[in-house]
């Protein structure tokens, strides 16, 4: 009553008085009560070696709450030194009370034992203070979720998802999924999401999908917002729409995610949902190109090398650059090739450009390939600089280039580093698929089923599935046999 000022003024202090006298006279819940008080500091000087010995009466008189408070300030090691072994201990005590039906009744009692469960399973899973058992993790875990705990039940759904301590299932998956998603946990909204979009478990709908992203993103999930404003930019699972788009990708983007920051910009620079705005874009690509995102990288230099949004600057533009380059991406270790080459932002040097031409190379840029061997043939540099890949049968010269055009498509489908484009992504996609890129072929299947860049057309997506298939590519068997 003093705690929360129900009938009488509030008053800490006040609270602390009776529950003081309560727990002296031996009431195990009030013995519990006050030792919290005294870790929080709520009434009284804060004092963990009360609380500490409070706790312990109360678990020694066999309180279920005390014995999970107890564990928990053992695994901690807050208050007391940090011991797993201890830990594990008070939880097992909770855990295997045989509860009458009339005490289970007692929320307090099935709390606590649901707690219990939890933290077991944590340990078991982690390997704390027991040797770890995926097997033992999932059987407490499941205790918990059939008290209907939510976090239990994602526990089980992703264990079941990934096949650890049980036999894998996704149906499973899916189910345990689902509970905890009617209770509103972001989490498992967004695995469901994912099962709907990809068509495990479950039968594939890019509307529930939907459904379950944009639920999870409401509560806050960064990469729930993320999908949510993709599928509003791509028109799946619901109506396509700019604004939308623009609006989730800032609202990931507000959260640090690197990737909603660099699409985010991408949306400022087109105009697409939001007025365009170089400035803008440039704001929002050196958000993420500072946290390491290479394709911000390519865009920051794009704009220091245009001077849109920012004053044009070419040495800016070759640092940018050269941040991209170092993390291994081809497209940016061949346009720092090209600067060298030509002294632009950096001073001219014949060998470093064919030290990044040939970096780019030996990664598939057909681009910085030719670039690499006009050198050699205008006696710029010496033949030490050839591309591995020069070197290799022509079969297997042709299969690298696959990657390297799925590179190029997938860059013109997201709009990264360059303007986003289907018809292009296509283009490239069916240039990496005719070289036998599975990863291509699907996404081409997935264009044509959906009418993307390319005249929709479902049996020539099936083709392309199969194909992908053949190549061991297994969401394109799931696709094939939809189709």
């Amino acid at each position: 009553m003093y705690d929360e000022g129900k009938g009488v003024s509030q008053s800490y202090s006040e609270s602390f008085k009776w529950v003081k006298k309560s727990a002296e006279q031996g009431y195990a819940d009030a013995q519990a009560t006050l030792a919290m008080k005294y870790e929080d500091g709520r009434g009284v000087p804060q004092s963990d070696t009360e609380a500490f010995r409070w706790i312990k009466k109360s678990a020694d008189q066999g309180f279920s709450i005390a014995y999970v408070k107890l564990g928990t300030m053992y695994e901690e090691g807050k208050i007391v030194p940090q011991s797993y072994n201890e830990a594990f201990k008070w939880y097992k005590k909770v855990a295997e009370r045989e509860y009458t039906e009339s005490e289970s009744a007692i929320n307090a009692d099935t709390a606590a034992a649901t707690a219990a469960y939890l933290n077991l399973a944590a340990m078991y899973y982690k390997g704390n203070g027991v040797a770890q058992s995926f097997s033992e993790a999932f059987k407490w875990y499941k205790k918990a979720a059939e008290l209907g705990h939510a976090y239990g039940q994602l526990s089980v759904g992703s264990m079941y998802l990934e096949g650890e301590g049980v036999p894998q299932s996704l149906s499973e998956a899916f189910k345990w999924f689902k509970k905890a998603a009617d209770q509103d946990n972001s989490t498992a909204q967004h695995n469901l999401g994912s099962m709907y979009l990809k068509g495990e478990g479950v039968r594939q709908s890019n509307s529930e999908a939907f459904k379950w992203y944009k639920k999870a993103a409401n509560q806050g999930s960064i990469n729930s917002q993320y999908l949510v404003a993709s599928m509003y930019s791509e028109g799946e699972g619901t109506p396509k729409s700019d604004s939308e788009a623009t609006h989730w990708y800032r609202t990931a983007a507000n959260q640090g995610m690197a990737d909603a920051q660099n699409r985010l910009g991408n949306r400022y620079s087109e105009g697409k949902g939001a007025p365009q705005s170089y400035y803008e874009a440039f704001k929002w690509f050196k958000k993420a190109a500072d946290q390491g995102n290479t394709y911000a990288q390519i865009n920051l230099a794009r704009m220091y090398e245009d001077g849109k949004g920012v004053d044009k600057d070419s040495k800016k533009a070759a640092e940018w650059y050269k941040k991209a380059a170092d993390q291994g991406d081809s497209f940016a270790q061949g346009a720092l090739g090209l600067r060298y080459e030509y002294g632009k932002g950096v001073p001219l040097s014949y060998e470093k450009a064919a030290e990044w031409y040939k970096k780019a190379a030996d990664q598939g840029n057909d681009l910085a390939r030719e670039s690499l061997s006009t050198l050699h043939r205008e006696g710029k540099i010496p033949n030490t600089h050839k591309p591995t890949t020069t070197r290799l049968p022509k079969k297997t010269i042709n299969q690298s280039n696959g990657t390297n055009e799925l590179n190029i498509g997938s860059r013109y489908l997201k709009g990264e580093g360059v303007p986003l484009s289907y018809e292009k992504a296509a283009e490239w996609y069916k240039k990496a698929a005719d070289q036998g890129n599975a990863s291509a072929q699907f996404n081409l299947g997935v264009m044509y089923h959906k009418g993307q860049g390319v005249s929709q057309n479902n049996t020539i997506a099936k083709s392309y599935f199969r194909r992908a298939c053949d190549n061991g590519h297994q969401a394109s068997c799931r696709n094939y046999k939809k189709l």
